[in-house]
């Protein structure tokens, strides 16, 4: 499983980030932190500046793609990608 930590520019972006169409492909699920910890990716800190995130999981196959779209999405600020 890998999970992207996606800060996002404000709290509608979550709708933007992927079509519905990419979601079905990749079976990507989307999360606030209280989300992630509720399905169980526990001990997330919080972001030391603040910034508003959300957390995608996706399997290890479709990092390439999630990567590419998290890239040339203008309501993407910065992401981080933790394998786990």
């Amino acid at each position: 499983m890998h999970l992207f930590e996606v800060f996002i520019t404000n709290e509608s972006a979550r709708e933007q980030l992927f079509s519905a169409e990419a979601l079905e492909m990749t079976g990507a699920q989307i999360f606030n932190a209280e989300e992630a910890e509720l399905v169980g990716f526990e001990g997330i800190p919080e972001d030391a500046t603040g910034r508003m995130r959300v957390f995608v999981a996706c399997a290890p196959s479709h990092e390439h793609l999630i990567t590419s779209r998290l890239e040339s999405n203008g309501a993407v600020e910065a992401f981080r990608l933790h394998r786990l």
